[in-house]
């Protein structure tokens, strides 16, 4: 991706977790159940807002002379501000090193480097810079304050030349290991934040991450876990991996998400996984299981500004000082470019186009597929919210299955362009989906739903597939507008429903309708609320129609002793039709 502004550097703004995470053994978010009483009542919210509040984080007021010891307390002197480690084992650094550089060089050794109040600087290489050691531990001391600038203006991200790094933590041979309970700022001028060749993992750490290029960059995998809070506005991706590889019978390109608090301001991808991205829990050593909750914000949805900026390292704020970062500490303007645009087509059953970056600025996306476990997210993208393609070979030169599969966790959706697009195959087994703002809302090869919670709104269609959509289970609520081309749910193949409850919306047209297929519509067993036109499809269950229930606020259809309620946001022409196990009665 082309970057597109330059990072306004020095306190820097962002929408991070509070630092009170709490934590909780039942990490099922989902309603698992396929029993459809569970979901009668089971209307989603209509609107979608960020989780993480902000947090108070001190300025760099670090002044000390700096120190670099080893394990047993032995100082490493300094050449030229460069202070190089050759010898495996822990070590200690504090104090204020302007235009410094800690060097690592340890091939095959472990390296433990433990950050104690510190603060470096550099303008010319990379301030923390591991040419080789087999893993790289970069411990945050408990409660202690610890500041990286990057402030070289060069862009190095295609440099040829590897002793200079592209990043203010840059790890060439290696894995990174950021982990600890205190807090750890980087800032990157014209370079990635934080970028390993190998893998990156996070845990428990408070980090804030402000770089021009990506923010976390593992080439081969990137793990977040347990109970870390990480705050992140990236120029490019927030994190990413680049390598979708089969090295040593080791899949690489994972992107894992299993704790945290986590928000992400990107002007590109708020995550990008060359292979497959994952969300799930994860457990501590004391038997406390930790889920994710991740805000993203994309493109001109994110907190970032078009102004020229050099150094950070200041030192102006005085020791009592205490800086709220949020999302909207840049304020609305300055914002590069405004990709206004659109695009040709309109989704996999053609359309209207919708607004969206000229770039990448999808909330998530990967290749081979995005698998959602567990967890609490919200994605506000300019761009699709979630996204899977097969349009780019992997490395090995497989075509990728751009699967989404979503068995469990809280998803809240908004999104200029799709809200869930999955080249390949789109299932829901489970979990509550929220997509409050969408060109379209779910879309797919295929969708086959067999579970959860689900509530869509779209301004173009509500459900998509350009082959078939398989209902089996959950509860399916779908709003399009009243007058106009949509569709509520709309397939280029077949629509089969053989349980769960569906709850659809549109136009009175056969043309735009709230259920359209081209090569029909079965419907065997569930419950299917069709509100508006009505098409013609194959059925052995009772149809009950009704002029009640298509005017704008609450209705409830009642089928034996079971009543299933459904709110308008608009009122809609012609009849609400009720296919069901029995007849029906609609108020």
């Amino acid at each position: 991706m082309k970057k597109r502004f330059i990072a306004a550097l020095g306190l820097f703004g962002l929408l991070l977790g509070s630092c009170s995470i709490n934590a909780n053994n039942n990490t099922n978010n989902s309603n698992s159940s396929s029993n459809n009483s569970n979901y009668l009542n089971a209307n989603t919210n209509t609107t979608a807002t960020g989780n993480n509040e902000a947090v108070e984080i001190k300025e760099d007021d670090i002044a000390e002379s700096f120190t670099l010891v080893d394990e047993e307390g032995n100082k490493i002197n300094g050449t030229n501000g460069i202070y190089t480690i050759t010898t495996g084992g822990t070590y200690t650094a504090s104090g204020k090193l302007d235009e410094g550089q800690i060097y690592v060089d340890a091939a095959n050794l472990d390296i433990e480097l433990d950050l104690d109040n510190v603060s470096i600087s550099n303008s010319s290489v990379s301030p923390i810079f591991v040419k080789d050691c087999n893993d790289f531990d970069l411990k945050v001391v408990k409660d202690s304050l610890n500041y990286i600038y990057d402030n070289r203006t060069t862009d190095y991200s295609n440099s040829t030349d590897d002793t200079i790094g592209s990043s203010a933590i840059y790890v060439s041979n290696g894995d990174l290991k950021i982990k600890g309970k205190g807090t750890l700022s980087v800032t990157s001028v014209a370079n990635s934040g934080i970028h390993s060749k190998d893998n990156v993992s996070v845990k428990n750490v408070t980090m804030l991450v402000k770089a021009q290029n990506n923010g976390i960059k593992g080439n081969d995998k990137v793990t977040i876990e347990e109970n870390p809070t990480i705050g992140i506005v990236a120029g490019n991706n927030g994190i990413i991996t680049s390598n979708s590889d089969l090295g040593t019978n080791v899949q690489h390109g994972y992107i894992y998400i299993n704790g945290g608090n986590i928000t992400i301001n990107s002007y590109g991808d708020g995550i990008d996984a060359a292979y497959s991205l994952v969300f799930g829990t994860s457990i501590d050593t004391d038997g406390i299981t930790y889920e994710p909750t991740v805000d993203i914000y994309t493109n001109i949805y994110s907190s970032y500004v078009n102004t020229s900026a050099t150094s950070t390292n200041t030192n102006t704020a005085s020791s009592n000082t205490t800086t709220t970062y949020s999302s909207s500490f840049y304020g609305p303007g300055s914002r590069p470019g405004q990709p206004g645009g659109g695009f040709d087509g309109g989704g996999m059953a053609g359309g209207k186009a919708a607004e969206k970056a000229d770039e990448s600025a999808k909330g998530m996306k990967a290749n081979e597929s995005i698998e959602i476990n567990a967890g609490n997210i919200f994605a506000y993208a300019y761009d699709d919210a979630i996204h899977t393609n097969c349009d780019e070979k992997l490395e090995n030169g497989n075509t990728p299955s751009a699967l989404i599969l979503i068995t469990g966790g809280t998803l809240n959706l908004k999104a200029s362009d799709d809200a869930i697009h999955a080249d390949g195959t789109l299932e829901i087994k489970g979990g509550i989906i929220n997509v409050a703002e969408a060109h379209e809302g779910l879309e797919g090869k295929i969708i086959n739903i067999i579970d959860g919670n689900i509530t869509v709104f779209g301004s173009d269609d509500g459900v998509n597939a350009s082959t078939s959509i398989n209902i089996s289970g959950g509860r399916l609520d779908v709003t399009v507008q009243s007058n106009g081309d949509y569709d509520g749910i709309d397939s280029n193949g077949t629509i089969s429903i053989t349980g769960g409850i569906v709850i659809t919306r549109g136009p009175n047209s056969e043309m735009a309708a709230p259920i359209d297929s081209d090569r029909g519509i079965s419907v065997t067993s569930g419950t299917l609320i069709v509100v508006g036109y009505c098409p013609n499809l194959t059925s052995g269950l009772k149809k009950t129609t009704s002029t009640n229930g298509t005017t704008a606020g609450t209705h409830t259809v009642t089928i034996g002793s079971d009543n299933i309620e459904y709110t308008n946001t608009y009122s809609y022409n012609g009849q609400t039709t009720v296919y069901s196990s029995a007849s029906a009665t609609v108020k």
